[in-house]
């Protein structure tokens, strides 16, 4: 049971990441097409939005999440580390470089947005355990099984 609930707020978080980035551009669209810069609101969000990534991991681990699963999580951590860290790191020194930070975040969103609608099945998957005994513990069609990320 709490398995399920563990997936259901991974589907919840999962869902907040893409929305967030959304959020992001349009503090740097605000920043670019009105008086008021909105690049401290953009900065700030960007910052804390790394917990959202590292929230996915946490809950994919405790859901029983599939391997798959687990590392494109773990991908989208790190580029998401890079985008805000590295690129904040690197902007005065390598500004050619730190142009990249737009193009990484298409990028993050794209996987983002993967993450959010693969997310759907996994409430709806079983949960795995591990057998106390030697039990045949496989069920369902290979389909389902690549349906669910299994």
């Amino acid at each position: 049971m709490v398995g399920k609930w563990i997936r259901m707020l991974y589907v919840i978080v999962a869902w907040l990441f893409p929305a967030a980035i959304l959020i992001q551009v349009f503090f740097v669209g605000l920043s670019l097409f009105t008086t008021q810069p909105y690049w401290d609101m953009h900065i700030a969000l960007g910052h804390s939005l790394v917990l959202l990534p590292v929230l996915l991991v946490i809950l994919a681990y405790l859901g029983r999440l599939s391997s798959p699963a687990k590392r494109l999580n773990w991908l989208v951590l790190g580029i998401c580390l890079i985008q805000t860290e590295g690129f904040a790191m690197i902007r005065t020194a390598v500004p050619t470089l730190a142009a990249l930070h737009p193009v990484l975040a298409l990028v993050l969103f794209a996987l983002a947005l993967t993450i959010a609608l693969r997310a759907r099945t996994v409430v709806r998957a079983p949960v795995a355990t591990h057998p106390t005994h030697e039990k045949n513990t496989t069920s369902g069609t290979i389909d389902e099984k690549r349906e669910l990320g299994i």
